[in-house]
């Protein structure tokens, strides 16, 4: 009678899991790795009741909804590269800002700060650490990208698997770990690549992190910064010079400062700040870093700054420098 008992559960268990491996079989090139994949995602992997995330959004009013598969027709928009396989178009509202990734005329992910602008009915309205980790449960530790896993645990934002998409929530560390951010990806979207960064053109991703900046100062209650093109050839002048010579500081190797550096590019200033970031594969995770750093977090949000210029550098192991210069005239 117990062999009889394990026979069947034998047949169960191969049936079950070992018929998918042999149905996913190809004799000319081998296993079918993404039917193995798509099996695992839809039968064993867990998966989050969608049905208890949109009842907890579904009292929250929003101007704007974004829902990613759709179509999405470009038109007058402002267009960015990114670190992704889509780009990013800029739907520049204050208030409710958003940049909507587009790949072959559909929606595959989106990013706001904004809790006037939904993503798939997430909404990041009222909401901090704590009551994201009521809905979604425990961050994952790390992200497929290819056949590698990139770790994503951080301080700064937890990501969550919905299945086919990844999500992520950023955090204000210094007022009562709010979510300021939301950024949500299809896993599609995920470039396979040898190296950890994408990268956009630099004048990309240098437009991007003034848009960041500025949007992020409305939603604080502050007066969002014009481009100082001066201040812009100073910031990316420091970036380069970082990037070829290997080192991340304020003043240069020579002793150079901010205060020599925007002088010699003409920059009229009464007053200036610098904020200097390396090392995110993107805009969007080192605008969240510095506004987690109390010492850049003040500049960024310092009232009496009026303009702004960025510049970004890659060096030659793709890792990136980015600069921010604050000007008050």
């Amino acid at each position: 009678m117990l062999g009889k008992l394990f026979f069947i559960i034998f047949i169960y268990i191969a049936s079950t899991f070992l018929a998918p491996v042999v149905q996913s079989y190809d004799f000319e090139d081998g296993f079918n790795r993404s039917y193995l994949s798509g099996w695992l995602e839809e039968n064993i992997y867990p998966t989050y009741d969608m049905s208890e995330i949109q009842e907890v959004n579904s009292e929250q009013t929003q101007e704007v909804a974004i829902n990613l598969g759709t179509q999405y027709e470009v038109e007058d928009q402002e267009v960015l590269e990114s670190e992704y396989a889509g780009q990013f178009v800029v739907e520049n509202d204050y208030g409710m800002f958003r940049m909507v990734l587009i790949n072959d005329g559909k929606v595959t992910g989106a990013y706001t700060n904004s809790d006037d602008v939904s993503i798939d009915t997430i909404n990041m309205e009222g909401m901090d650490r704590e009551s994201v980790r009521e809905i979604y449960g425990e961050p994952v530790e790390s992200i497929k990208k290819g056949w590698k896993r990139l770790r994503v645990t951080n301080e700064e934002y937890e990501v969550y698997d919905l299945k086919d998409r990844y999500v992520y929530f950023f955090y204000d560390l210094h007022d009562s770990e709010k979510v300021n951010g939301v950024l949500m990806l299809s896993k599609d979207e995920i470039r396979e690549t040898e190296t950890l960064y994408n990268h956009p053109p630099t004048e990309d991703n240098s437009r991007m992190n003034h848009l960041l900046i500025n949007a992020t100062r409305y939603e604080y209650g502050f007066n969002p910064l014009e481009v100082d093109q001066q201040a812009a050839d100073a910031a990316l002048g420091h970036s380069e010079d970082m990037a070829e010579r290997d080192y991340f500081n304020h003043d240069s190797p020579d002793g150079e400062t901010l205060k020599d550096r925007i002088e010699a590019a003409d920059v009229s200033y009464r007053m200036a700040g610098e904020n200097i970031a390396m090392g995110h594969t993107s805009t969007i995770f080192s605008h969240h870093s510095l506004m987690n750093s109390l010492d850049h977090r003040v500049n960024t949000l310092k009232p009496e700054f009026t303009h702004l210029g960025v510049g970004t550098a890659y060096n030659d192991d793709d890792i990136p420098y980015y600069t921010e210069n604050y000007v008050y005239r």
